[in-house]
């Protein structure tokens, strides 16, 4: 009796154990949700896919630009993130700001370089740009 309790037991524990073992490599080739971003690994040269992108750069606590992207492919080894649909937000004083857009993209997270190709426009104050380009226009002559 002791006997037969022991084997139904057993079999029921590595029932659990391979059903666990299941979910977890059935896992493993599936994306995950991380609040509204959805990551991804990938195969061929791209680390790691993330949709909903979005990086901020702060500087003493002030923000100074965000970078949003439907779409971002990590690579790693090249040290750059590629970007789809992107938008980046350029923080001014006095709450102004600059909105960027361009079908695509390149970020190089080291430098914090950003590349924007494609239908590229930018939304904002015109004052503060205009005297800008007039004064680099004066500095070249």
């Amino acid at each position: 009796m002791i006997n037969t309790f022991r084997k139904i037991l057993l079999l029921v524990v590595f029932g659990v154990i391979g059903l666990v073992g299941f979910y977890f490599l059935n896992s493993l080739n599936t994306s995950f949700d991380i609040g509204s971003m959805n990551v991804k690994a990938m195969s061929k040269g791209v680390d790691v896919e993330i949709e909903n992108f979005k990086v901020t750069h702060e500087n003493k606590g002030v923000k100074e630009w965000e970078l949003k992207a439907d779409l971002a492919q990590i690579y790693n080894d090249e040290d750059l993130t590629k970007l789809k649909n992107v938008e980046m937000v350029v923080h001014k004083g006095k709450g102004g700001q600059y909105i960027i857009s361009a079908d695509s993209g390149v970020y190089k997270s080291e430098t914090k370089d950003v590349s924007l190709d494609g239908n590229v426009k930018l939304l904002g104050p015109t004052g503060e740009l205009k005297k800008r380009l007039q004064t680099n226009i004066k500095k070249n002559k």
